[in-house]
């Protein structure tokens, strides 16, 4: 993989803040993630490392696109 441009998430290659989750659907989370952990990131990966609070926003915006963490 390419490396990640100054300023973005070295986890995902997005821009966020730390406290934010990383973009799932990122391919280059999704192949980093897969490198590291040998199985594809579920949502719950992406958020885990989020404070409570935020845990609890991205699962209830997922929820309302029909996606479950």
């Amino acid at each position: 993989m390419l490396p990640v441009k100054d300023g973005m998430c070295p986890e995902c290659a997005v821009k966020h803040e730390f406290w934010q989750a990383h973009n799932q659907q990122s391919l280059y989370y999704q192949y980093h993630f897969y490198g590291k952990h040998g199985r594809w990131p579920k949502w719950a990966d992406a958020i885990a490392h989020c404070p409570e609070n935020v845990k609890a926003q991205w699962i209830a915006r997922l929820a309302e696109k029909g996606v479950t963490v």
